[in-house]
């Protein structure tokens, strides 16, 4: 196993030592997670990243959706997935967003997660990706076999990024054995290209519209090539809290689809609504490739990432999906 996954596995596993002692601990006195038995008033925290991926939460949210359900929302920002995991295994967020691989790399080491619902879809064509490999327009980096032995920026190490930006540029036939990830968040990656301290970054909406109306322009959507309509993230919860709380669930998937379906058809309360959460000015939340939402999971996709986290060498062996993937209502 290479250095990095092991520290990173290492981390996981120390996060889920702490489950056992914190839901011994049992300490509810705000209600959090707990309580919401029979349909009973439920808050939870939800790991989430500030991105565009997540504005259905929000707008869930603002409409209703989970006011209906009985469920009170706190969304705690995270860097990414690999770290919202530990706190969901953990017990410090109850639902979690992230990113398809790092959920895989949790289930392929047996930590107990499960996927509960769709987060995000990459689009059915290049004309819909809203991720892309930026980099600088008046740089060194030409064409895809440029970036070999080059450095790419990602929000955090060994995920998503990784495995479908190698995917799509090894169809390229670029050698990405030679290729280096640094870690970098969202936010900073348009800094970082533009400061000279990586030759690319894996950017996502809202950052990929100001990247490309500045200094940079893309050259890999990697997503879209990777698989059309490809379940980029989704939301997850650990089993434990799936098999003790059932009911808050499914209103939570409930919900969710909702809110799912209803950004897809309100791009324009979709705009708004990244203002609440995101840094961006009302011009840039405009300016963006909105992504692709809908309930359905995609299973396909998840599959084809499970095989490409092994090919690559993120994972030993691949999970069960069928017990990474909870089946609607149980």
């Amino acid at each position: 196993m290479r250095k990095g996954l092991g520290l990173r596995v290492a981390a996981l596993l120390l996060a889920l030592a702490f489950a056992v002692g914190m839901a011994a601990c049992g300490d509810d006195d705000d209600g959090d997670g707990g309580g919401g038995g029979d349909g009973g008033p439920t808050t939870l925290r939800v790991g989430v990243i500030p991105i565009a991926d997540v504005a259905p939460l929000y707008l869930g949210m603002k409409k209703g959706f989970f006011e209906e359900e009985q469920l009170t929302l706190k969304p705690q920002l995270a860097e990414g997935g690999a770290a919202i995991t530990p706190a969901v295994v953990s017990g410090d967020f109850q639902i979690g967003f992230s990113n398809t691989i790092s959920l895989l790399i949790a289930a392929s080491q047996d930590l107990p997660v499960q996927i509960i619902s769709q987060g995000v879809l990459a689009g059915k064509t290049e004309e819909d990706a809203w991720a892309d490999l930026l980099v600088l327009k008046d740089g060194p980096i030409k064409e895809p076999q440029d970036l070999e032995g080059k450095t790419i920026a990602v929000n955090t190490l060994k995920n998503i990024c990784e495995v479908t930006i190698k995917a799509s540029l090894e169809k390229e036939g670029v050698a990405v054995d030679t290729l280096e990830f640094a870690e970098v968040p969202f936010p900073d990656m348009n800094a970082a290209l533009e400061g000279g301290r990586v030759d690319g970054a894996c950017v996502v909406e809202p950052f990929v519209s100001q990247g490309k109306a500045g200094a940079a322009r893309g050259i890999d959507p990697f997503y879209v090539r990777t698989a059309p309509d490809l379940t980029v993230a989704t939301y997850f919860t650990s089993t434990q809290y799936a098999e003790q709380n059932a009911d808050v669930v499914d209103r939570f998937v409930s919900a969710m689809n909702k809110s799912l379906t209803y950004a897809q058809s309100h791009p324009d309360e979709v705009r708004d609504v990244l203002l609440e959460y995101t840094e961006i000015p009302p011009e840039a939340a405009e300016a963006i490739k909105l992504p692709v939402w809908r309930p359905d999971l995609n299973e396909p996709t998840i599959e084809l990432l499970s095989e490409l986290s092994l090919k690559y060498g993120l994972i030993e062996e691949q999970p069960d999906l069928d017990e990474l993937i909870r089946e609607s209502g149980g």
